[in-house]
């Protein structure tokens, strides 16, 4: 396959993918018995943003997917994984990872724990292009720990209004409902693991 190709390839997945998120966030909404208006204030986001979602007509941050995911007692990666059935065991080879990108946002996010039965952490190893950031538009927030270790390049945090710079082989552990943001501090990639245990149990 040449460039041309694979990159048609890539942005044909990542739409697919766009849509069948939305159609889990309506879905997530539905089953929860949640109209718009109610969602919205949940999640702190304008019902108007989450339809623009529910419909792919706006690709929202990680910031938005974190707080919409809380708000509807879901793990993150249930709006981007297969429908195979949750097991109580996972082995993932090197390599073989599921991977999910942010459409116009220069972030991989490869998913190096995926979904448990009844689970309570998520682990992601997160890629950061040049410029990278969570959006500071909407605080990342939720009810659990946090805890990110920087593996490559240099990641800005904001928590609690200090910044904290980690470069490889460094350790931050916060609560996750402190409001916070990250950006990539680097002048090219940057990489990290981030290991987050969330309140839910699904």
């Amino acid at each position: 396959m040449n460039e041309k190709a694979w990159k048609r390839s890539r942005e044909e997945r990542l739409r697919t993918s766009l849509r069948q998120a939305a159609e889990k966030f309506r879905r997530a909404r539905e089953e929860a018995g949640l109209t718009l208006r109610e969602l919205g204030e949940r999640a702190g986001l304008a019902p108007s943003t989450i339809l623009k979602i529910e419909n792919s007509k706006l690709v929202p941050s990680l910031a938005v997917c974190i707080r919409l995911a809380e708000a509807l007692g879901r793990p993150i990666s249930y709006f981007a994984e297969t429908d195979d059935p949750p097991s109580d065991l996972r082995f993932t080879p090197q390599g073989q990872a599921r991977v999910s990108e942010i459409k116009g946002a220069p972030i991989t996010i490869e998913h190096i724990a995926e979904r448990l039965m009844h689970p309570r952490m998520e682990g992601f190893l997160i890629r950061l292009g040049r410029g990278a950031k969570s959006g500071r538009e909407v605080p990342i927030a939720y009810r659990g720990e946090e805890i990110v270790i920087g593996l490559k390049g240099r990641v800005r945090f904001e928590v609690r209004g200090q910044h904290y710079v980690l470069g490889p082989g460094d350790v931050l552990h916060f609560k996750g409902d402190i409001p916070h943001f990250w950006e990539n501090a680097a002048p090219g990639e940057s990489e990290m693991y981030m290991i987050c245990a969330f309140s839910y149990e699904r």
